[in-house]
């Protein structure tokens, strides 16, 4: 075998190296000769991961107890072993043998002290010096290695650490070790393209390679080429499939999800993600894909979530007690009911214990291996949660860990996935590498795709004390610049091997600007001309993309396409009028109505169409309540809670701030969770205070007002006959009354609770007589003495024509009228949607005004106010649907590209 060696060849194809691998000549760097004669020499054992070694580290750090580590370890220790296992192995590979001696530097000192307790998995710098140990014992006899010739790119005098011994030795044992003297001091023809962003990048790149006509070109690809392989696709061509390996793929994000919804608290969001987490794609064309959560239990625990953003609450309940009750969802209750043990019993961040931790993730386990059958994510994400738990084994089940510690050790145990981008096909008409030093151009094209500038790769820095004292310990340590070199030197020599070099570069990418790689600044320099600046010799090789653009086609580097010009149109303009005319839909018709129906019906005829009509509705996870919708749902919770327990003891009177305190502590994990999370301490208090503060004086004003409270969310369902124009309609007007209340003689009174920032909103409605949702619940009384009014939660105030509740002296409201408004609003719509003539009124009102959903939001109540003030005049109505926050803005073409 001859092996052709550099210090930068790892990652290289042994097809690369002369002839091809098949003849015996490979090319390979350190990591590769290393694996080589570790099999030759029968010295392979199973890999053990870097987190296993980090925790095994951290024991012996903790054994140790050595004072210069001592206060870092104990404030993070995760972090300080890793970095001193980093410093340990960089002092064995470069042939230090750590054992304790006097007068050593703090930092040599403690790695000699840790190292004398360690009981440390070997690493890479490790299998380094244990060859290096048996090529000296084996010296008198050496061992057959089956190499005949090490050629190296560097003298091996040049390189750091123990490999100039390892040479020597393996020369020792009888293979050819020569340097390489044939050096490149070729000057390749430059060309530098620069384009604006990627894609006008990937699009030349593309049709120089599709214009080739089959001539080989070598492509140096040092970034990603996921979207150049997308414009080579689009031409017919082989992808190249170069993508870095990330810890940001989807594999490695199951286990830190599926922990977060493991300790408390429990944030819904995270749970909402985790149900919804599809892992592989649909067995068939018409079935959807297959997530962790089988669907009929995602589907049943997500529509919880929406109705109670939290845990244990009664729709969560409901989920389980439904599956138990159908005896062919066994397999489901089963998950469901290791899910719900999971969230509603969390781990607490302070019994972050070994034991807690591998009980929790058993399920996952199971679930992983039942899935994966091979699928390459699903068995790398397995691997994650092997390696986590192997970290927790060697911690020791004593140990307790830390919210951070834990999150540091999950990422360490994950380690980088490769991307699914990362799929190279087959071709003949190019060759690809991602490194310099890694091509083999010999004379021909090369296609530089991503010369940007990359951080180099340093190693460890030590002080000169410690150089001296590493030094002593039998270390060979490079000088920090001599060890860049050997990568730059690398670089340059395989590319003075190009005949014509073509570099496409982007001037941004990711939205962030790039500089030229650095071995384009050397290749600059042998051109420059005497006191030449570098920037002005690479702006002499600059061609714009556009340029290659002519009237016979495109042309760049002996690369032609042919290409047409599509003639220039103007981009789309938005429809002035948003309205949508289709065929007659006289189906499209409730069949059962409620307020928020109507509101849609009056607010945005779109909305109600899209949403009820054609039944086209957010994902149940994008459903989950947060903000003031979540804390609204939880307040009418206290309320309804406060007075159904006051029933049951006989309690008269409003219930005190202790108990309304209480029972709103014990239904924040059910209904609002998300405010127990980390970081949102300043929120929970001054809602707290806010509710409880609210609610006393909502209790105490009906109180003082002489009014009984005598049921909370009580459901209604009365018959509505509509009499639209192709014929009489009755739908059942349903929905539930937040608070029913009488006063001495009988006569209701309904209040609707409302938690909101916008303090005028429902006083002007009332005064105006357009609070349509208390007429629709008077309506359903059937009692023309009711009494109507709201109650801003947020605020602590009344809105009410009863004086005793609110004293502003607020008409009474017209609950005829507004009923019959309402009615003859939900008819003309019905009317207007039945013969195809669909409008989108709110956006019509703002795009009218030059406005869009963007617009900010004081403005936009502006442009609404006169209108409704404009619709009154006339004896109509002007609903706002919150355009700003409709799912639909997309469809009705009020947000979005036209074009």
């Amino acid at each position: 075998m001859q092996i052709e060696f550099g210090w930068s060849l790892d990652g290289t194809s042994w097809a690369d190296a002369g002839s091809g691998g098949a003849s015996g000549q490979v090319r390979m760097g350190p990591r590769g000769l290393v694996a080589l004669l570790q099999t030759r020499l029968a010295l392979t054992r199973p890999s053990v991961d870097p987190a296993v070694r980090i925790a095994q580290y951290a024991s012996a750090i903790s054994a140790a107890r050595h004072e210069w580590v001592h206060d870092s370890f104990d404030v993070d220790p995760w972090a300080t072993a890793a970095t001193m296992l980093h410093w340990r192995d960089a002092a064995v590979a470069a042939g230090a043998r750590l054992r304790p001696a006097p007068g050593l530097p703090a930092r040599i000192d403690a790695l000699c002290a840790i190292e004398e307790v360690a009981e440390l998995s070997p690493g890479a710098a490790d299998d380094l010096r244990e060859l290096v140990e048996l090529l000296e014992s084996l010296s008198a006899d050496p061992w057959p290695l089956g190499i005949d010739e090490i050629r190296c790119q560097e003298s091996p005098e040049t390189l750091p650490g123990m490999w100039p011994r390892l040479l020597r030795l393996l020369a020792g044992a009888g293979v050819d070790v020569v340097t390489a003297h044939d050096a490149q001091s070729g000057r390749p023809e430059l060309v530098l393209v620069e384009a604006d962003d990627e894609w006008a990048a990937a699009e030349t790149a593309a049709r120089f390679l599709a214009g080739r006509d089959g001539e080989p070109v070598h492509v140096l690809a040092t970034e990603d080429t996921v979207l150049l392989d997308q414009e080579l696709r689009r031409r017919g061509q082989a992808a190249i499939g170069v993508a870095g390996a990330s810890a940001n793929r989807t594999s490695l994000q199951i286990l830190p999800l599926y922990l977060s919804i493991a300790i408390a608290p429990v944030d819904v969001q995270q749970l909402g993600a985790f149900l919804d987490l599809r892992v592989l794609d649909a067995p068939e064309t018409d079935r959807e894909p297959i997530g962790l959560v089988p669907s009929r239990v995602r589907r049943r625990f997500l529509d919880a979530l929406a109705a109670e953003p939290g845990t244990g609450g009664p729709a969560w309940e409901a989920v389980l007690t439904e599956l138990a009750a159908d005896p062919e969802e066994a397999a489901a209750l089963e998950i469901a009911r290791e899910i719900s043990a999971l969230v509603t019993d969390p781990i607490s961040p302070d019994q972050l214990t070994p034991a807690r931790l591998r009980a929790a993730t058993s399920w996952l386990g199971t679930r992983l291996r039942a899935l994966g059958q091979g699928d390459p994510g699903l068995v790398r994400a397995g691997a994650h949660l092997q390696t986590f738990l192997e970290v927790l084994d060697t911690l020791g089940e004593d140990h307790v860990l830390r919210p951070r510690e834990l999150s540091q050790i999950v990422e360490s145990a994950g380690g980088r996935a490769g991307s699914p981008f990362a799929r190279p096909e087959a071709t003949s008409a190019w060759t690809a590498c991602t490194r310099p030093a890694q091509l083999r151009a010999d004379g021909g094209d090369v296609l530089w795709w991503g010369a940007d500038r990359q951080d180099a790769q340093t190693g460890v820095t030590w002080d000169p004390l410690e150089i001296t004292a590493l030094e002593g310990l039998g270390a060979v340590l490079l000088d920090p610049a001599a060890l860049a070199a050997l990568e730059t030197d690398a670089g340059l020599r395989a590319l003075l091997g190009a005949g014509r070099l073509i570099v496409v570069r982007t001037r941004t990418r990711t939205e962030q600007a790039t500089a030229p790689h650095s071995l384009l600044a050397h290749l600059a320099a042998d051109r420059a001309e005497a006191g030449e600046d570098v920037a002005k010799v690479l702006a002499r090789h600059l061609v714009d993309p556009r340029e290659a653009l002519g009237p016979e086609g495109w042309s760049l580097a002996g690369s032609r396409r042919e290409v047409r010009v599509p003639p220039p149109a103007p981009p789309v303009a938005r429809p002035d009028d948003l309205t949508k005319q289709v065929d007659p839909a006289p189906h499209l018709v409730p069949q059962a109505l409620s307020y928020s129906q109507a509101e849609n019906l009056l607010g945005c005829r779109q909305k109600w169409t899209y949403r009820t009509g054609l039944g086209i509705r957010p994902a149940s996870v994008a459903s989950v309540p947060s903000g003031n919708q979540m804390i609204g749902t939880l307040v009418h919770a206290v309320v309804e809670e406060l007075v159904n327990e006051g029933t049951e003891r006989g309690r008269t009177g409003p219930p005190s701030a202790a108990d309304i305190e209480r029972t709103l502590d014990a239904l924040l994990p059910q209904l609002a969770s998300e405010l127990l999370l980390p970081g949102r301490e300043v929120e929970l208090t001054t809602m707290r205070e806010t509710s409880v503060r609210s609610l006393e004086e909502f209790f105490t004003r009906l109180a003082d007002a002489g009014l009984v409270i005598t049921s909370v969310e009580s459901r209604f369902e009365e018959p509505l006959t509509l009499h639209l124009r192709r014929g009489d309609l009755e739908v059942p007007f349903l929905g539930f009354r937040d608070v029913l209340a009488e006063d001495a003689s009988g006569r209701p009174t309904v209040i609707d609770l409302k938690w909101t920032a916008a303090a005028k909103k429902y006083p002007e409605l009332f005064d105006a007589g357009e609070a349509l949702q208390l007429a629709s619940y008077a309506w359903s009384l059937h009692d023309d003495s009711a009494d109507v009014g709201y109650f801003l939660l947020k605020q602590g105030e009344f809105v009410s024509a009863n004086p005793a509740l609110d004293p502003h002296g607020r008409p009474t409201l017209d609950i005829a009228k507004a009923w019959s408004m309402t009615t003859e609003g939900i008819t003309e719509a019905l009317d207007a949607i039945g013969e195809g003539t669909v409008s989108a009124q709110s956006g019509q009102i703002l795009r009218d005004a030059g406005q869009d959903p963007g617009t900010p939001r004081q403005t936009a109540k502006k442009t609404y106010a006169a209108a409704q003030e404009s619709a009154r005049a006339e004896g109509g109505i002007v609903v706002d649907a919150r355009c700003d926050f409709c799912d639909f803005s997309l469809l009705c073409g009020l947000r979005g590209d036209a074009s």
